[in-house]
């Protein structure tokens, strides 16, 4: 077991880590200032608009990077600290990689959490992760080239022309059907779940209507990290008290 702890935490896991995160922070760089040319090329946004959209993007992410540190740091306890930054760091959902890394360990036969990890169960939970990544490499260029541009097409009317039912579906109806297939699945695993999905829910819709009817911009681009914190509280609140 201090062999695999010191491999978990070794100066080379922690050097593959860093470069891998500088690769996101650089990626995300680049497209930022892409959007940003993009933009004021097209004169599709103001700059006010811009700076309301940033703004919104960063405290949207806040709500979402909670409850992914809490998924992290047993990820933490059992992986370590240089994968569970490498994996995290460059997908994202510390839930699905826990789930990758489980798979893995197991083929390996260790179950993480319960038994003791050794190195190839944790050789083999990085490579599970390795592939499932990659995946999204394959599968995302060849499912939206040229898919943007048609979807443009489609939801931004032409000039002169009113938007397309098709349209609005696409832009508010869809999210919305995906969202609630997506949350029902989690929704129906408990009393506790269900509460969480209910509290964010009427937080969001509250924090929406006061922001219209005080005026107040910076609540609008608060609701959605306001409105998970809340059901991240609520949850835990119902779990504890069931």
């Amino acid at each position: 077991m201090n062999d695999v702890t010191q491999l978990t935490g070794s100066p080379v896991m922690w050097l593959f880590s860093g470069l891998i995160v500088a690769a996101a922070i650089f990626q995300s760089a680049v497209l930022y200032r892409m959007a940003k040319r993009y933009v004021r090329r097209t004169g599709v946004l103001t700059e006010e608009e811009m700076r309301v959209c940033m703004k919104a993007g960063g405290t949207v992410a806040i709500g979402p990077a909670i409850s992914v540190f809490v998924v992290a740091l047993s990820m933490i306890s059992m992986l370590g600290a240089p994968f569970t930054l490498m994996r995290v760091g460059m997908i994202g959902s510390a839930s699905t990689e826990l789930t990758a890394a489980s798979i893995g360990a197991e083929a390996a036969g260790v179950s993480l959490g319960m038994d003791t990890l050794t190195g190839q169960a944790f050789t083999a939970a990085l490579w599970c992760c390795a592939v499932m990544s990659a995946g999204y490499l394959i599968f995302v260029p060849l499912v939206t080239r040229g898919v943007g541009k048609a979807l443009n097409r489609v939801v931004i009317p032409q000039e002169g022309k009113k938007q397309s039912w098709l349209a609005w579906g696409l832009s508010a109806l869809l999210p919305l059907i995906i969202f609630l297939a997506l949350s029902w699945g989690q929704a129906s695993k408990s009393a506790a779940h269900a509460v969480s999905l209910l509290a964010a829910a009427v937080a969001m819709l509250a924090l929406n209507l006061a922001a219209g009817k005080l005026n107040r911009k910076w609540l609008k681009e608060w609701a959605m990290a306001l409105s998970v914190l809340c059901g991240i509280l609520a949850g835990a609140l119902t779990g504890a008290l069931l």
